[in-house]
């Protein structure tokens, strides 16, 4: 059978598979016998492309059971496996909703444009912190991949989140927008606002439970120093006409 590799995020684990991506998505979200409910987020990796794979360890495990059913999953990897992955070696980018659904995302060119504007980043590894940040998404991979730094990481994987008018007026309306606590997301940012040279601000420590796919405002970004890649999110009117399953089943919230 044909073999699979993964780097998931949701927890951080390399995985070999007979399951193809939107297989091996709704496998690690409902599991073969549909009793779990989790949200995940995973790469597919180019084997050739990675600089060690213990080939001959993923062979010996990656087999068939006796009944013929094709064997879901065999762990290579499990601790700081994102900064052990080239970038060059990620494929495409898959968000799984809770109850199984499927979305994949192509990289392609971010469009840097310069602005007054705050950004609301949601980091996923090494760390799960959300941070509001003056820097563009660019400039926000570099300042925490900067190796001179006393706190830094060799690389780091995030999505942009909306603010919407929050982004300029931190008085602004929040809106619809689904953030726990907004009393602090609005005293974060007008912190940041206040304080000259003030580059950065956490709003949340760590992540608690899974995110709203609706917040994502433009895609995830994954990065080290000047390299990095970005996965554009769908808009609503794409989502709408193009992934209406998807979408339908991410606004949802399943028990």
């Amino acid at each position: 059978m044909e073999k699979y590799y993964y780097l998931v995020i949701t927890p951080e684990s390399f995985i070999a598979s007979h399951l193809a991506p939107e297989e091996f998505g709704h496998y690690l979200s409902v599991g073969t016998k549909k009793r779990l409910r989790s949200q995940n987020i995973f790469f597919e990796l180019d084997p050739k492309k990675m600089k060690e794979i213990p080939v001959d360890y993923i062979n010996k495990k990656l087999v068939r059971y006796p009944d013929g059913e094709p064997k879901r999953s065999v762990f290579f990897g499990i601790y700081r496996v994102l900064e052990q992955t080239p970038l060059a070696a990620l494929k495409k980018l898959y968000l799984v909703t809770d109850d199984g659904k499927v979305l994949s995302l192509e990289s392609s060119k971010f469009k840097e444009i310069e602005s007054v504007e705050v950004h609301l980043y949601q980091q996923f590894n090494p760390i799960t912190t959300r941070v509001a940040s003056k820097l563009l998404p660019h400039e926000f991979i570099r300042f925490l991949t900067d190796p001179k730094k006393p706190v830094s990481t060799p690389k780091v994987f995030f999505a942009e989140l909306l603010l919407n008018e929050l982004a300029i007026d931190p008085n602004a309306p929040l809106s619809n927008l689904p953030y726990p606590n907004p009393d602090h997301l609005r005293e974060c940012l007008l912190k940041l606002h206040e304080t000259k040279g003030k580059l950065t601000k956490t709003v949340l420590r760590f992540m608690r439970g899974d995110i709203s796919y609706r917040t994502i405002k433009n895609g995830f970004f994954i990065g080290e120093k000047k390299n990095y890649l970005f996965y554009p999110f769908p808009t609503v009117a794409e989502m709408e006409s193009k992934h209406f399953s998807w979408w339908r089943s991410a606004l949802t919230q399943h028990f």
